[in-house]
């Protein structure tokens, strides 16, 4: 059964770990038997998410906010499967905080109730400009997302914030966000995987950018990256050589794909024996 802890106890796990000179690592999960091996692996922090519920079932990332699924209660849904197979690593959650009829407080203590020590916000703006914009026109934008972020650093519970922008990475700084990622587009490669047209440099000269703006507001700020072209873990430990991350989130990278690659060779190799 998984531990809960409060903001400060996960940014001492997470100090202890960079002491040892070990990038951080926090995989998307969802199922349970995903999350046992993730912590068995290593796993710093273990985020349960509706992203991966989706891509367990073989769809795309972007299915979560589509309007046949509400995300926030796939993770109540989740959450018990998780906690189960969970012994100490911190989870996350990729809730969702746009949800003008679901106050962040009540949302918070559901969520440290169910077993979970922190939020990782799901990214609403990998629906693009168009769409973000009209959510912010009906109350419903990144800035609820921000104000998750800040309710939850009130009452002691951890957050890690993805941002796009320079930008959003000042906000969240601002408002008591303790770790930061860059998020540079949905991960590219597998079955499923998003488009991206940016390269691995490009991809790492914005995630440095993001990272220099959080810095000046917060210069202990926990630095992570994630998506687009960082796609496993040498694209990782390219980032991170070359950045200030100290981590890295893997979402399709960490669940989806290996799975994939570990599936179809299995399939194949029973299919290799003849009679």
């Amino acid at each position: 059964m998984a531990k809960r802890y409060k903001e400060e106890e996960v940014i001492a796990l997470l100090k202890n770990q960079m002491e040892k000179k070990k990038m951080l690592f926090m995989p998307n999960c969802g199922c349970g038997l995903t999350a046992k091996l993730q912590e068995k692996g290593g796993a710093d922090l273990i985020c349960v998410s509706a992203t991966s519920y989706w891509r367990m079932k073989g769809q795309g990332s972007l299915a979560p906010l589509m309007p046949y699924c509400d995300i926030n209660e796939i993770i109540m849904e989740l959450a018990p499967e998780i906690v189960a197979n969970v012994s100490n690593a911190p989870i996350l959650s990729l809730s969702g905080g746009t949800n003008p009829l679901y106050p962040h407080k009540e949302h918070l203590q559901r969520l440290w109730d169910a077993g979970i020590s922190g939020i990782n916000p799901f990214m609403m703006k990998i629906y693009g400009d168009a769409i973000m914009e009209q959510m912010a026109q009906i109350d419903m934008g990144w800035e609820r997302e921000v104000d998750f972020v800040g309710e939850a650093h009130k009452v002691g519970m951890f957050s890690l914030a993805y941002a796009f922008t320079p930008e959003e990475a000042t906000i969240l700084a601002e408002v008591g966000c303790p770790a930061i990622a860059s998020h540079v587009g949905s991960t590219v490669g597998g079955m499923k995987g998003a488009k991206s047209h940016l390269t691995l440099d490009e991809a790492t000269e914005m995630s440095q950018r993001i990272f220099d703006a959080a810095k000046a507001v917060n210069p202990d700020v926990i630095l992570f990256a994630h998506g687009g072209p960082m796609k496993g873990p040498k694209e990782a430990a390219y980032v991170v050589e070359r950045t200030d991350a100290v981590g890295f989130i893997g979402g399709s990278a960490a669940e989806r794909m290996p799975i994939e690659k570990a599936v179809l060779a299995a399939t194949e190799e029973y299919k290799e024996i003849t009679l």
